[in-house]
């Protein structure tokens, strides 16, 4: 039997990781594709939440937007494990966790600085959970568009 060739093997082994990580796409998304409906909810809460910090025009407003959004980050929560209980089938759920962080966490900080006039860390948490959304928005249009074999 002659020896393995180092070349072919790699190139071997490369096709199967290219076939397996397609599998894996296709399956996620599926698996979203049947859950289209939780998904646009919670991207509604999502940024709706988000509009709350926005629309806040003093610190006071942004501490009340702050306690309503607990409750939803809480329901969102709630949605996404209804969505994906043991968190390894839907592609967007690290999305989800840093939109969720930045809105309990950062995001209320951040717009309160914003208001006296420090906008760098606003900008930044703003620009992150834009390029967030986007990823959903396509993802879930992929999704969408995503037919059986």
């Amino acid at each position: 039997m002659p020896p393995e060739d180092p070349a072919k093997a790699a190139k071997s082994t490369a096709q199967w990781r290219e076939h397996m990580a397609a599998e894996e796409h296709e399956r996620m998304l599926f698996y979203d594709r049947d859950r289209l409906t939780q998904h646009r909810a919670v991207l509604k809460l999502l940024v709706a939440a988000r509009a709350r910090y926005d629309r806040a025009k003093t610190k006071a407003a942004v501490l009340t937007a702050q306690k309503r959004v607990a409750q939803t980050v809480d329901d969102v929560r709630r949605r996404i494990t209804q969505i994906d209980h043991w968190g390894t089938n839907s592609k967007l759920l690290p999305d989800y966790d840093a939109y969720l962080k930045a809105l309990s966490d950062g995001y209320p900080a951040a717009r309160i600085a914003s208001l006296d006039g420090h906008t760098d860390a606003l900008d930044t948490l703003r620009g992150d959970l834009d390029q967030r959304t986007r990823h959903i928005k396509d993802w879930l249009a992929e999704a969408a568009a995503a037919k059986d074999e």
